[in-house]
């Protein structure tokens, strides 16, 4: 393909690396991919994020030792971990005898993750055009209570995601997207029937995203769909699976991977571990 620049070029092709050579990542390095991050787009200009980079191996197995962090944060020679950070700022404030309420607003949360997931979007891209390979680890949800002592975070300071970069062991297949026909919607959205969505992601997925019939893999299905559907249709579910003579992707995404019985739980804890940090917005309270 025919890129009109080396900057597309980058963005076409860039793709998830979990898998790390050896080569240390320098601080001149790393210090170029932060700052190009920290030149990214922020509401007001306020920058309300805190980037925590993490390279000895204590702090790594201590990651490890949550439980929910994949085997990457290990091997990766550098992890960041991203964090709304109101606590700065309020500081800065508070000296200067403006008026702050940074920490009852949901508007401001609802920003600074925005800000947060533009600069840690920034660094990975930096990260591409220099040679080096990155990944994402969404995980922190699971743990953020943990992480909250571990990296000694004030009220005000939230953890939002992991980066993990170094020079890759190979370069990963480009993952198939959906694009501008299949994402764009003009001038307003556009409901698409259930005929034309489920070809749209089969060209996008084949059976590449399929899982076997185990016994194994029936059961997960047959549960996590029973728990939330009822008996009859996780009856249909393993039928249907049968008949393709392969559990389908979106079974595999649903019943297998996001477990669909599994991910609606921890709302409550999540809603506890944002108060427990200082966000009095969550607690709804109306001025």
């Amino acid at each position: 393909m025919n890129y009109p620049n080396e900057i597309i070029k980058c963005l076409y092709e860039r793709a998830s690396v979990r898998s790390f050579t050896n080569q240390e990542v320098t601080k001149e390095t790393l210090r170029t991919i932060i700052d190009a991050g920290c030149h990214a787009a922020t509401g007001g200009n306020l920058q309300p994020y805190t980037i925590i980079e993490i390279r000895s191996k204590e702090k790594k197995e201590a990651l490890m030792a949550t439980g929910c962090m994949q085997s990457i944060v290990r091997n990766a020679p550098v992890s960041l971990l991203f964090c709304i950070d109101w606590h700065r700022i309020e500081k800065w404030a508070k000296i200067n005898h403006a008026p702050h309420v940074l920490l009852e607003s949901y508007r401001h949360f609802w920003i600074a993750f925005q800000d947060t997931i533009i600069a840690a979007q920034n660094i990975c891209t930096a990260t591409d055009s220099l040679g080096l390979g990155s990944v994402y680890l969404g995980t922190v949800e699971s743990c953020f209570d943990e992480l909250r002592p571990m990296f000694n975070l004030p009220n005000g300071v939230f953890p939002v995601v992991i980066v993990s970069l170094g020079y890759p062991n190979k370069l990963p297949e480009i993952a198939p997207k959906l694009l501008y026909d299949e994402i764009v919607h003009h001038e307003s959205y556009q409901t698409i029937d259930a005929d034309t969505i489920d070809k749209m992601m089969t060209k996008k997925y084949g059976n590449k995203k399929s899982a076997p019939l185990t016994e194994k893999n029936l059961l997960k299905l047959y549960k996590a769909s029973k728990e939330v559907h009822g008996e009859d249709y996780a009856n249909a579910s393993i039928t249907y699976a049968k008949e393709l003579g392969h559990i389908h992707p979106a079974q595999r995404y649903f019943g297998l991977h996001y477990v669909a019985n599994e991910i609606r739980q921890g709302n409550k804890e999540f809603l506890d571990s944002i108060r427990l940090a200082g966000f009095d917005w969550i607690n709804g309270t109306s001025y």
